[in-house]
């Protein structure tokens, strides 16, 4: 690493971990007004405290992509007002050179992001889930783990193809041991009839045989004209699916899972392309993590070089603001492509970045 390179890297490191710790105070702070605003007796200033405490890793994440080019846009904003980059250029470094210079810093945030998003993401908002439904519950510290189902509002829906029609399968909650509780079956024929209908009070997963063991049972078989009903004490459920996977789907959305779980949920065969779509965008957005970054940064220092060479601090603020904006909207604009116009969900992610990278390429050229 040259001199240049250290020099580059210590200022936008600096940069982009104080834009990072602005963006996490204000996030902080509307999500703290938000949770405040949830009338319960036993959920109060430090409980819902300790949950965004908790889940600002994965907030962190989330505004890493901004926090980058704002951080960049402004560090290199003070060399170029402070003669540093026109001395870069007058010794004979090019665009693309200080380009390559920012290299180590975006390695060094990737490893960040990595590490927020595989290891301390994950564990942080498992803790705080915990820790919000332990208080809206009123339960002591301890209580939830011993007594309590970690249930979602809706329960969970699956659905299998089967060899002569269709499973649906809804899941009331799943306990820490991964024992099932409220689980309804529904089985359809090719015509789309329901032929039959099954209760189970509870059910546990047996990991030899891949398959879940039901207890307390009652089935309703249907016919045309009659139904009858019949109650058994256990009934085998030949489902693959094990405690992890529905419990990684039951509780999380794509944005609260590592790329293994993701990887694994979409791994289960049967579900409709629109149920996995946010799961393969999720995917593909931290596969392309590293492309993304080098888009912002480039055009960090294609927008520095060129139109705001010789810009305040305020108007190089604002503008990175609305390219920021504009990025997040790009993204919300394309990602709905993959559904409508059966566009691959990786072209659906990369098209805004691609963009970026284009617009900046132009403007590093023209400048240089």
């Amino acid at each position: 690493m040259t001199l240049l390179d250290r020099y580059l890297t210590r200022k936008c490191v600096l940069g982009i971990l104080l834009v990072i710790a602005v963006l996490s105070g204000l996030t902080l702070s509307f999500a703290l007004i938000d949770e405040l605003n949830k009338d319960h007796d036993h959920y109060g200033f430090v409980e819902a405290l300790r949950f965004l405490l908790l889940t600002m890793p994965r907030r962190i994440e989330e505004l890493m992509p901004y926090g980058i080019f704002i951080g960049l846009l402004l560090a290199l904003g003070n060399m170029a007002e402070g003669g540093e980059l026109t001395a870069f250029r007058a010794a004979g470094v090019s665009p693309w050179r200080l380009g390559a210079a920012l290299l180590p810093t975006l390695l060094l945030v990737v490893v960040v992001n990595f590490a927020l998003s595989e290891l301390v993401s994950p564990a942080g908002e498992r803790e705080a889930k915990r820790g919000k439904q332990q208080a809206l519950m009123g339960l002591s510290e301890g209580q939830l783990t011993e007594t309590a189902s970690i249930t979602p509002a809706e329960g969970v829906w699956l659905r299998r193809k089967l060899d002569h029609g269709h499973e649906f399968a809804h899941i009331g909650g799943i306990d820490n041991q991964g024992q099932l509780t409220g689980l309804l079956l529904y089985r359809i024929d090719e015509s789309n009839r329901l032929i039959e209908a099954t209760f189970a009070a509870s059910g546990s997963y047996l990991a030899t045989e891949e398959q879940w063991l039901l207890s307390d049972v009652k089935v309703t078989a249907m016919s045309a004209s009659s139904s009858q009903a019949t109650k058994l004490q256990t009934l085998p459920w030949l489902n693959a699916i094990t405690p992890e996977q529905l419990a990684s789907q039951a509780f999380s959305d794509p944005r609260k899972m590592t790329l293994a779980q993701v990887h694994q949920y979409l791994s289960v065969d049967g579900r409709s392309k629109s149920a996995n779509l946010p799961y393969e965008l999720k995917f593909w957005q931290k596969i392309l993590t590293p492309l993304t970054y080098i888009s912002m940064a480039l055009m960090a220092l294609a927008v520095v070089i060129g139109p705001l060479r010789q810009t305040s601090m305020g108007q190089r603020l604002t503008l990175g603001l609305f390219i920021g904006l504009g990025f997040k909207y790009l993204q919300d604009l394309f990602a709905p492509m993959a559904a409508v116009f059966s566009v691959p969900t990786v072209l659906a992610v990369m098209i805004p970045t691609l963009i970026y990278l284009a617009v900046a390429q132009r403007m590093i050229v023209r400048n240089a």
